[in-house]
């Protein structure tokens, strides 16, 4: 079995300190900050780390998971017919892989999830002290719903699907229950990277999402982007930063990796928030508008 460990623990390493920085820099920028820009920036500090810590929690989660499926599968081979589990359809596949372990994971999402909507709302006050989030409740719940949905559905669930289906039919050719085991152990491991990268991205867009529809039902349509301008920040993100974009000018934003700027800002792992501001709020904060050649410099960044 060919160890994964080592390049795992690497990508959790990039991202932890990709998220130590993106903190650190938008910390400094608050205390350089006053008034209400200040209080912004330090709702995004706090929607972040609420984002960070929600990662690192499913990250655990997920290994917890990932180790509790394997023990299930390795009982299931030794204690029966392991060709039985081959047999299984897809309903009968997913309720064996919940019962592994995999339901937690999606139940430690969900709790999470809550914490980032918090400081999100937070961040809208900071524009809009009055406005009432009761309004835009049940939208919101179907965003938390759906996102804790679609991460299970189309990131999690088919990886561990696919791998122990792979695995399991080397005992057709008669490979050792140990070898079989090792192999899906390997299988699911190398998978977590991306896996994480996934989640890390539909996390953002998350928060990202909740902003937008409080931007909408307010009736704004610009929008600041903040966040860390350090070492590891995409040129796309560089050519936007601190600057205000309107709605017309967002639909022509390509971040060149065919995901929406609005919830994804600069792509995936982006550490960026869109903020919706006021005319009052950016005359105050002395804001900058986007021209169209902040727009064209953006793009043409996103393609190289």
């Amino acid at each position: 079995m060919t160890c994964t460990c080592g390049h795992e623990h690497t990508l959790l390493a990039e991202r932890e300190d990709a998220d130590k920085l993106a903190v650190e820099d938008m910390t400094k920028q608050a205390k350089s900050q006053s008034g209400a820009m200040a209080t912004l920036t330090r709702a995004r500090v706090k929607q972040l780390k609420a984002e960070i810590s929600a990662e690192q929690a499913f990250a655990s989660t997920l290994r917890k998971a990932r180790a509790q499926l394997l023990e299930t599968v390795e009982t299931a081979i030794t204690a029966s017919n392991p060709l039985t589990l081959l047999n299984l359809n897809d309903e009968q596949l997913l309720e064996f892989i919940l019962q592994g372990g995999l339901g937690l994971a999606l139940d430690e999402f969900i709790e999470q999830q809550e914490a980032i909507k918090e400081a999100a709302e937070q961040a809208i006050k900071a524009i809009q002290p009055n406005f009432g989030f009761d309004s835009i409740a049940p939208q919101l719940e179907t965003i938390q719903s759906t996102t804790a949905q679609a991460v299970f559905d189309e990131v999690i669930l088919p990886t561990f699907k696919t791998s122990i289906n792979e695995s399991l039919r080397d005992l057709l050719v008669d490979v050792p229950p140990s070898i079989v085991m090792s192999n899906l152990e390997a299988r699911l491991k190398r998978s977590e990277g991306s896996q994480l990268t996934e989640v890390k991205t539909r996390i953002s867009q998350y928060g990202r999402s909740v902003t937008a529809v409080a931007a909408e039902t307010a009736g704004l349509d610009n929008y600041l982007y903040t966040g860390p301008r350090d070492g590891i920040t995409r040129p796309f993100c560089r050519a936007l930063i601190n600057l205000v974009v309107n709605d017309k000018q967002m639909r022509k934003l390509n971040n060149g990796q065919g995901l929406s700027v609005i919830t994804s800002g600069g792509g995936y792992n982006c550490r960026h928030s869109w903020s919706p501001v006021t005319e009052g709020f950016m005359e105050a904060a002395n804001l900058t508008k986007a021209k169209q050649a902040d727009i064209n410099k953006a793009n043409r960044s996103a393609k190289r």
